[in-house]
């Protein structure tokens, strides 16, 4: 047992042979009732007597997700609930609030659908046992909940609410991390996928840009819906309601009913394989996002060798050309000819090159020209005596950066020591970007 004294009063977590975890702290008041379709409001409530943090909060609400049981070591079930916006501390236990460690903020992925933060995958104790770092990760609200634009159905509701969350997630952390031994001034926020998506969003930002160091950008490039898209299907999902639950306001409808006008909503554009982000951050007058917008931060930006390869598993997984040209066609990329996407692995190709390759090519050019301290890196390791892990897909770089490669192991395959020292090289990494702002050398292969 470990009891940490913040200015909201006490906070009792777990104290580990290396590391202290302190899990399901509240930072924003609950998005539920008359703040349901509205931004996060920050945690100011203070309690008495000692909070029990030795547990998980209930994770955000979402549909199944098939590849949560792929990246976990064993399976697993949650509590899902709207009263979810929590987050989770991570220590070494030997630190000294004398000399303050700089703190990791992680934002997950799952293309603003699924996700959160007591995942396998996401539990960091491999990065505070070998450096000296703080690691915070936390939900946030997922698919219509968090990002769809709420003000379209009522004008005192708001978009990007999901947004506002990790928003909320940061001004908590900057005001209340020193007490379990972190220095504000040191954030870094690292996201993967949906999540280097939002740290995109969220450096544009006037409130965010003063609590944020630096950035770390694995495998996903912004590209925020318009104010007119994003109203289309606010007036869609509006639509579905009406036909499905007319009688029953918004603020009393089920998370259940929420959940099934998000998957009758999906419906109606087809099968995407995660390729088509339904809900994602909005470009609005109260939040100019811009894609490709340059950020006034050290920023560490890379992606994998394969990206592609995790969406279409096997050509029964593939999907119908024809589909794959109306996802591509919406998403504004150039429209394939059915010949070249007929296969798994050329849909796989596709993928990787234009909705990961030329995006991040894009985005790092327009760093350069606006910024000079810009870091890459290339994630190309493979496991080729083992069926799934022969290619460096989208997310498979995660379990090396979180030091989880027991989860590897838990799929059947044999972790060498070559596989674990490239895990301590990454994090190691991670640690020395936080600490510095730097790297040895401007860009850095992993494989």
């Amino acid at each position: 047992m470990v009891i940490v004294q913040t200015t909201l009063g006490k906070i009792q977590g777990i104290q580990n042979e290396k590391s202290d975890s302190f899990k399901g702290i509240p930072y924003a008041l609950p998005p539920i009732g008359e703040r349901r379709f509205r931004h996060a409001e920050l945690w100011t409530q203070t309690w008495e007597g000692i909070r029990d943090a030795r547990q998980f909060g209930a994770i955000p609400i979402q549909p199944p997700n098939t590849l949560e049981a792929f990246f976990s070591v064993h399976h697993q079930t949650y509590e899902q609930s709207e009263d979810c916006l929590t987050l989770n501390i991570w220590r070494p236990n030997q630190h000294s609030n004398d000399a303050p460690l700089p703190v990791l903020l992680y934002f997950y992925a799952g293309s603003f659908v699924n996700g959160h933060s007591a995942q396998d995958l996401y539990q960091p104790e491999a990065i505070v046992e070998q450096q000296p770092v703080i690691v915070v990760t936390c939900n946030y609200r997922l698919g219509a909940l968090g990002f769809l634009d709420w003000s379209v159905i009522n004008a005192t509701w708001n978009s990007n609410n999901g947004l506002s969350d990790q928003i909320c997630a940061l001004r908590w952390v900057h005001q209340h991390i020193h007490a379990f031994g972190g220095d504000p001034t040191r954030i870094t926020l690292i996201g993967q996928s949906a999540g280097a998506m939002s740290i995109q969003a969220l450096l544009q930002l006037p409130s965010a840009q003063p609590l944020v160091n630096n950035a770390v950008l694995m495998s996903g490039i912004l590209q925020p819906d318009t104010a007119k898209y994003a109203q289309q299907k606010a007036q869609a999902f509006q639509a579905l309601k009406t036909e499905i639950a007319p009688e029953t306001s918004w603020t009393t409808l089920s998370s259940e009913t929420i959940l099934l006008l998000m998957a009758r909503h999906q419906a109606q554009y087809g099968k995407s394989k995660g390729l088509e982000l339904l809900y994602q951050p909005v470009c609005t007058e109260t939040i100019p996002i811009q894609s490709n917008a340059p950020l006034p931060y050290p920023i560490w930006i890379g992606m994998t060798s394969a990206e592609g390869d995790i969406y279409i598993k096997n050509e029964h997984k593939k999907l119908d050309p024809k589909q794959f040209q109306k996802v591509t066609t919406r998403a504004g990329l150039p429209k394939p000819a059915t010949h070249d996407i007929d296969t798994a692995q050329q849909q796989r190709d596709y993928i990787t090159h234009y909705y990961f390759l030329r995006p991040f090519q894009s985005y790092l050019k327009r760093l350069q020209q606006h910024h000079h301290i810009v870091y890459t890196y290339a994630f190309d390791w493979t496991h080729p005596t083992h069926t799934l892990y022969q290619s460096a897909y989208h997310i498979l770089d995660v379990l090396f950066w979180f030091g989880r490669l027991d989860i590897m192991t838990a799929q059947g395959a044999t972790v060498n020591a070559h596989d674990i020292q490239l895990s301590h090289q990454m994090i190691q990494d991670l640690s020395t970007f936080a600490h510095t702002s730097q790297l040895p050398e401007k860009h850095r292969h992993y494989a």
